[in-house]
C-alpha cells in the first residue's frame, strides 16, 4: 500500500507550467498513482465516507502504473481505493458491459446488459455486497433491454433504459424501486423510447433520453420533468431538439448535454441550462457532443467529444466552466480522447471514458484530478558533457534513438533514495518517439537542498533531460513541480555517469515555475571547478560509471574499470551495447578503444596526464 504523502507526490503538473485554476483557486493535477482500466469507463460513483472510487465499463483488467506493472482481473467494474489508487478485491464480475452504478450504505447498485452477477442471475441490474461483491438476495426481474440511467432520491432507486417490463409489470424504459422494500413502486411516466440521464432537483425527477413523449402521448421530446410519487405530473422544461445524454444540477439549475443544436428554438449547440424550465443565457458551446456533466459550486464540469468550448480550443474532452455564463476556466486537463462519465467529490474531479492520456501523462481511461498541496516549479539547464555537440549547443539522443531509454527511473536501481514520492512517473510512449530538438537524452535527478545547510536534501525528484539540456516532467512538456512549501533552496542535479553539480547560492523557488541554466558562462556552481567548460557552455563533468561521486581512472573502485569489466574485461577490443552507466558518451556503445571510446573520457575528466587524480564530484 502507498502511503498519503507519496501519493500526493505523484500529481502532475500542467501543460504550461503555469497553473490553470480549479473551482477552488487551486492547481487541479492528476493523480498518477490511480491504477489504469484496459478500456472504456462509462460510470464513476464515489462513496466519500469509505473514499472508494466504483467504476463501470468495458473492461476486464487493470494495471499499476508503477513497476512491476502488476495487472488485476477486474471484469466491468472495479472498486478503486482513493487514498491508495489500488483496487479493492470488491468482484462482481458481470458478464457484460456496466453502464452505471450507484451505493447505498448498505449496497452497490450495478446496470448495463450482463445477465449474471455477483455469481448470480441477473438481468441488466443487480445489487451487490459492498466488500465482496456477491449479489444480494434482491433481483428485480428487469426484463429484455439494457439499463441505461440509475439514480437514487427520495428513497427510491430509478432505472432507465430499453426495458418495457419489470417482474411481469409494464414499465416502458424508466421505473422506480422501493429502496427499503426492494419493490417496484408506482412510478410509472411512461417515456416513448429510451432514458439516458436522471437527475432529482426538489421533488422533481428530471429525464433525458430519446423519447418525445410521456404517458397517453403527452409531448416531451428529449426531456422530461415528473414527480417523484407517480411520475404522471410533469413539469414544464423548454424542448431540445435533439438527444439529451446528461443532465446536472447547482445552484438552482438544471444543466443538459447531448447532440442537441436548439433548445426552445434557440441555439445551443450540446450544452444548455434552464432556470424553473426555462432557457437561460449559459452558454458553453462545445463543439460536439456532451456526455457528461456534473455541477461543483458556481461552477459545471463538461465531459465529451468536444474539444473546442466557448469559440477557445483545448485539445481536450473535459473542461470547467462558469455555471452562470459558460465561459471556459483556463483549467486544461489534456484529456486526448472521449469523456463518457464524470463525478465530482471531496474536491476530486474524476472522468472516464476512452483515452490515453491527460495532460501527457498515461491516464488510460479514468482519471482523479486533485488540488495539488504547497509546491515549487522548477526547470533546471544542463548540459551532459558525454553526449554534448558543441557545434550544434545541444546533445545527441542515441539513447532513445536506440529505445533503450528505460520508461522508468534507473536511481533506484543505482542505490539512490528518493525522499517520499519522487521516483513516480514513467516515460509515455508518445513521448518516448519525439526526434526534435526536444527529444529525451536521459533521467536525472533534481534535488532541493537546504539553503543554509546544503547537505540536507529537502526533496529529491526524477526528471527528463531534453536535448537542449531543459529537465522537465515525464511529459517532456511541463517543468517539475516538487511539493515542498515556496522558499529558498539550492538546487542540484545529478546524473547517473556524470558528477553533479549545484547553485553555489539559495534560489528563490515558488509555484511560479524558475528556470536554473546551468549551462550559462556565468553561472555559477557550488563548490570548485564543479563544472567544465566547453565553449560558451558550461557541462557537467562526464566518467563517474559506478555513480560514487568521484571520476578515477585507477586505484580502488576506479571508473575505467568499469567501462572494461562491462565489454568482457579479456579483450580491450570488444564491445557492448545496452543503458549503462560504462557508457559514458551515451551512444548505446561501450568501447575501451578505438574511436569514440568510453575510457578516454574518464582519462580527460582527471585531467588527461597523472592516471592518479581524481576529480570528487562538488556536493556535500
Amino acid at each position: 500500500m502507498k502511503n498519503l504523502p507519496a501519493i500526493i507526490m505523484r500529481s502532475a503538473i500542467l501543460l504550461s507550467g503555469l497553473a490553470p485554476r480549479s473551482s477552488l483557486g487551486q492547481d487541479m493535477l492528476p493523480e498518477l498513482n490511480m491504477w489504469r482500466p484496459n478500456n472504456h469507463v462509462y460510470c464513476i460513483d464515489v462513496d466519500s465516507a469509505n473514499n472508494v472510487a466504483y467504476i463501470g465499463g468495458l473492461f476486464t483488467s487493470l494495471t499499476d502504473p508503477d513497476p512491476p506493472f502488476n495487472t488485476v482481473a477486474r471484469n466491468r467494474v472495479a472498486a478503486i481505493d482513493l487514498t491508495t489508487g489500488e483496487p479493492l478485491p470488491w468482484n462482481p464480475n458481470p458478464d457484460n458491459t456496466v453502464f452505471r452504478i450507484a451505493h447505498t450504505t448498505a449496497a452497490v447498485y450495478i446496470a448495463g446488459e450482463f445477465y449474471n452477477a455477483g455469481g448470480q442471475p441477473r438481468t441488466g441490474l443487480a445489487a451487490v455486497n459492498k466488500t465482496s461483491g456477491s449479489a444480494l438476495p434482491w433481483d428485480p426481474g428487469l426484463g429484455v433491454g439494457p439499463v441505461r440511467a440509475m439514480t437514487i432520491a427520495a428513497g427510491k432507486l430509478f432505472v432507465g433504459g430499453h426495458f418495457t417490463q419489470v417482474a411481469g409489470t409494464y414499465r416502458p424504459h424508466a421505473a422506480a424501486f422501493d429502496l427499503s422494500t426492494g419493490n417496484l413502486t408506482g412510478w410509472n411516466p411512461e417515456p416513448s423510447d429510451i432514458v439516458l440521464a436522471f437527475q432529482a432537483m426538489g421533488n422533481t425527477m428530471y429525464m433525458g433520453g430519446y423519447f418525445t413523449t410521456l404517458a397517453g402521448g403527452l409531448p416531451s421530446p428529449f426531456l422530461a420533468g415528473v414527480d417523484m410519487e407517480y411520475g404522471t405530473t410533469p413539469s414544464y422544461v423548454a424542448a431540445p431538439n435533439a438527444v439529451v445524454r446528461a443532465l446536472a444540477t447547482t445552484n438552482g439549475r438544471l444543466y443538459l448535454g447531448g447532440d442537441f443544436t436548439e433548445v426552445d428554438g434557440e441555439p445551443r449547440s450540446n450544452a444548455a441550462a434552464l432556470l424553473g424550465g426555462s432557457l437561460t443565457g449559459w452558454l458553453p458551446q462545445p463543439n460536439a457532443t456532451v456526455n457528461a456533466l456534473v455541477g461543483i459550486g458556481g461552477q459545471v464540469v463538461i465531459g465529451g467529444n468536444f474539444i473546442t468550448v466557448g469559440g477557445q480550443a483545448y485539445i481536450s474532452r473535459l473542461v470547467v466552466v462558469d455555471g452562470v455564463t459558460g465561459t471556459a476556466t483556463a483549467w486544461n486537463p489534456g484529456v486526448n480522447g472521449g469523456i463518457t462519465t464524470v463525478a465530482a467529490r471531496g474536491g476530486r474531479i474524476l472522468a472516464g471514458g476512452v483515452f490515453s492520456t491527460a495532460m501527457q501523462f498515461d491516464q488510460g481511461n479514468f482519471v482523479s484530478f486533485t488540488p495539488a498541496p504547497q509546491l515549487v516549479r522548477v526547470q533546471p539547464k544542463v548540459f551532459l558533457q558525454g553526449c554534448y555537440m558543441s557545434t550544434q549547443l545541444n546533445m545527441h539522443d542515441s539513447l532513445r534513438r536506440a529505445s533503450l531509454v528505460p520508461a522508468t527511473e534507473p536511481y533506484t536501481a543505482l542505490g539512490y533514495s528518493y525522499t517520499p514520492g519522487g521516483a513516480a512517473g514513467s516515460i509515455p510512449s508518445t513521448v518516448m518517439a519525439n526526434a526534435s530538438n526536444t527529444a529525451v537524452v536521459d533521467w536525472v535527478v533534481v534535488e532541493l537542498r537546504d539553503a543554509v545547510n546544503p547537505a540536507l536534501i529537502v526533496a529529491s525528484k526524477r526528471g527528463v533531460l531534453l536535448r537542449d539540456g531543459s529537465v522537465m516532467d515525464v511529459n517532456r512538456l511541463s517543468p517539475l513541480w516538487i511539493a515542498v512549501a515556496p522558499g529558498n533552496y539550492r538546487v542540484a542535479v545529478r546524473h547517473r555517469n556524470h558528477l553533479g553539480a549545484m547553485t553555489a547560492s539559495p534560489v528563490a523557488l515558488s509555484s511560479t515555475n524558475t528556470i536554473i541554466d546551468f549551462t550559462a558562462s556565468g553561472f555559477t556552481a557550488y563548490g570548485t571547478n564543479a563544472l567544465n567548460t566547453i565553449g560558451a557552455r558550461k557541462v557537467l563533468w562526464p566518467g563517474d560509471a559506478n555513480f560514487d561521486g568521484q571520476v578515477m581512472y585507477s586505484g580502488s573502485s576506479n571508473d575505467r574499470d568499469v567501462v572494461l569489466q562491462a565489454i568482457g574485461g579479456v579483450n580491450p577490443t570488444s564491445t557492448v551495447t545496452g543503458y549503462l552507466g560504462s557508457d559514458i558518451n551515451l551512444n548505446g556503445v561501450v568501447s575501451y578503444t578505438g574511436a569514440n571510446n568510453d575510457r578516454d573520457i574518464i582519462l580527460q575528466t582527471i585531467g588527461g596526464v597523472v592516471p592518479t587524480a581524481t576529480r570528487v564530484q562538488q556536493l556535500p
